[in-house]
């Protein structure tokens, strides 16, 4: 991969663009330039990856990048702590932020994966940074050490041959990255730019593009790539082209939104085939009892399985192996019928995790069942299996269970327990968990740390997923303790509220979001 060093123009702009979000640019522009110029249009239209970054907010986003940095870096003044560092790391090349990048930097900067070098061990790669004075910013240029002058169709640039990146202003923007990747984004500045392909304006639009970032992989494009440099197994790679030809995705989009007590990402996939998903992923995550630290919700079990499995097949198989003769051996050797044992009464299921402490942590999964005698006889089957592995199993106790098992865990405080109560299956470790698993009272849906995770996704959009971030803080202290580098990011971790992920289709776009709060 390529080289980064602090002395590198590549360092210089990846730094820039990259601690100065909370930081708005300010100063009038002078000696050309255009601040709003987009990245996008210095890159080749065949770029398998693209993003951007808006390092100059203003206005409502200025305002909320600042109350997030502040809660983050625990700092009032974020701006300066950042452009502090910024100036540390460049004491020894005589460039410091308020006289040599403030001047010119403009709104976005953008990066961009174009190819593989000859070599097949390198991305040839480049970034392009807004500039609204395009005369400060030759003068940032022209600092560049152990650099050569080059030309190309008359744009002039600083190229480090040991390193073989280059570095010049093009159009109204400083570019750098690997000579060839420099070279194609002065070729598009004359057409056939990203900006122009109809898969990204489409993966951007419907992203949104007034957030603080946005993200575009072309995931066809990617695939070439990986197989253009030879380290990767051309049988894998095949499966996993098939299997996005069956897909129908055509490209991935991503933006990311700042809010001022939240965090979110809206991402898209869009051209994708099939209909709505079965079953209710999102009711399944509510159900989850109040108080859990982690749940996930999934949509028809059986069904998202057997798809699965179909996909699998389609796209070649596993390791070149039918899954339908994986299913046959595994009948074969066990007497498990997947199909008929388990994935037909599989409906939704609920996974969750509580507590934190060792003593009091615990989960379960919990699975509708279609018919309410075969998953009590998967109970029989599962007992069957566990004994035949030598495991010791005893019916389970406490009455939690109409039908169920339960497995003794060598110095654990709770033992696992299998079983189905009516219409319900579940394995559950922990005590108590059984009893509140299945009781349908105080669910996580009702808790305010859920709907504080349903609100970072905006609203439109139910969690499918849900982490409480500081649950779990305090569960990796219990065992971090006194750790100097756990100590050292707790404050960090502290600013981050209940977090979710939530999906939902519209046409051939599948839309997924993930939000975080911030305190």
């Amino acid at each position: 991969m390529p080289r980064f060093s602090p002395r590198s123009p590549l360092a210089l702009l990846a730094i820039t663009a990259a601690v100065a979000l909370p930081i708005a640019g300010c100063g009038d522009s002078g000696g050309g330039g255009s601040a709003d110029t987009d990245p996008a249009d210095l890159v080749p239209a065949s770029a398998a990856f693209y993003g951007e970054a808006v390092v100059s907010p203003d206005g409502d986003l200025k305002d909320a990048v600042e109350s997030v940095a502040k809660k983050v870096l625990r700092t009032e003044d974020p701006g300066a702590e950042i452009i502090k560092k910024l100036d540390e790391s460049f004491k020894d090349d005589d460039v410091n932020y308020k006289d040599d990048i403030e001047p010119w930097l403009g709104d976005k900067a953008g990066v961009a994966v174009t190819g593989i070098k000859r070599s097949g061990m390198e991305l040839d790669f480049m970034i392009a940074v807004a500039s609204k004075d395009n005369d400060k910013a030759q003068q940032l240029v022209d600092k560049e050490k152990d650099t050569v002058e080059q030309r190309y169709k008359d744009v002039d640039y600083r190229l480090d041959r040991k390193d073989d990146t280059a570095v010049g202003v093009v159009g109204d923007a400083v570019v750098v990255g690997t000579e060839r990747a420099f070279r194609a984004a002065v070729d598009a500045t004359e057409g056939d730019a990203l900006s122009e392909r109809k898969d990204f304006t489409d993966a951007r639009d419907t992203a949104g593009d007034d957030g603080l970032g946005f993200i575009f992989v072309d995931p066809k494009r990617a695939i070439d790539l990986a197989a253009s440099s030879g380290e990767a197994q051309a049988a894998q790679l095949a499966a996993v082209r098939d299997a996005l030809l069956g897909s129908g995705v055509k490209s991935v989009g991503a933006s990311l939104d700042v809010e001022d007590d939240a965090l979110r990402i809206d991402a898209v996939a869009i051209g994708a085939k099939g209909g709505e998903p079965k079953g209710d992923a999102a009711k399944a995550a509510k159900a989850a009892p109040a108080g859990s630290w982690l749940a996930l919700g999934i949509g028809d079990v059986g069904g998202t399985v057997k798809s699965a499995i179909g996909q699998l097949a389609s796209a070649g198989g596993l390791g070149g192996v039918d899954p339908d003769t994986l299913l046959q051996q595994l009948q074969q050797q066990t007497g498990v019928d997947l199909e008929k044992d388990f994935l037909s009464w599989m409906g939704d299921a609920t996974l969750f995790v509580r507590g934190t402490t060792m003593a009091d942590l615990g989960g379960a999964l919990v699975v509708q069942s279609k018919d309410a005698a075969a998953s009590k006889r998967a109970v029989g089957v599962i007992r069957r299996l566990l004994r035949g592995a030598g495991q010791s199993v005893k019916p389970a106790s406490g009455g939690a269970v109409d039908e169920g098992v339960e497995i003794q865990i060598p110095q654990a405080p709770s033992s696992i327990v299998i079983g189905t109560k009516g219409d319900q299956f579940v394995v559950a470790y922990g005590s108590g968990v059984v009893g509140d698993a299945l009781s349908g009272s105080d669910r996580l849906g009702d808790s305010q740390p859920f709907k504080d995770a349903a609100d970072a996704l905006g609203g439109d959009v139910d969690p499918v997923f849900f982490l409480d971030l500081p649950q779990v803080v305090k569960l990796v202290e219990g065992f971090a303790g006194n750790d100097a580098d756990f100590q050292k990011a707790k404050p960090t971790l502290d600013a981050f509220g209940p977090m979710g992920v939530g999906t939902k289709r519209d046409g051939d776009t599948v839309r997924f979001k993930a939000g975080v709060k911030v305190k």
